[in-house]
């Protein structure tokens, strides 16, 4: 199963509101939550193939992960772009 590692600052609003937004869409994927405080450490248990943080991430914490960002879940412009790029992403 691929993961997909949601991330925002208090991994609360944004972070579930781009949840719920991403279940629709990608069934087949399991789902991980977490703070950006709690990335760099999330990354090296779950080993994620993709992160989406719905804010700036440091590139330092994600260990080479493919970052997709999820701002467009809180705003609502550019969710079918993102979509078909973290799908691109998962497909691999």
């Amino acid at each position: 199963m691929k993961k997909i590692m949601v991330c925002c600052g208090s991994s609360m609003i944004t972070s579930t509101m781009a949840i719920n937004k991403l279940k629709q869409a990608m069934q087949d994927a399991g789902i991980i939550q977490c703070k950006f405080a709690e990335v760099q450490g999330k990354v090296k248990e779950e080993r994620p193939d993709v992160i989406v943080p719905t804010g700036v991430l440091k590139d330092t914490l994600t260990d080479d992960v493919p970052v997709v960002v999820g701002t467009c879940f809180v705003t609502g412009v550019g969710e079918k772009a993102t979509i078909d790029k973290i799908l691109e992403i998962l497909s691999k």
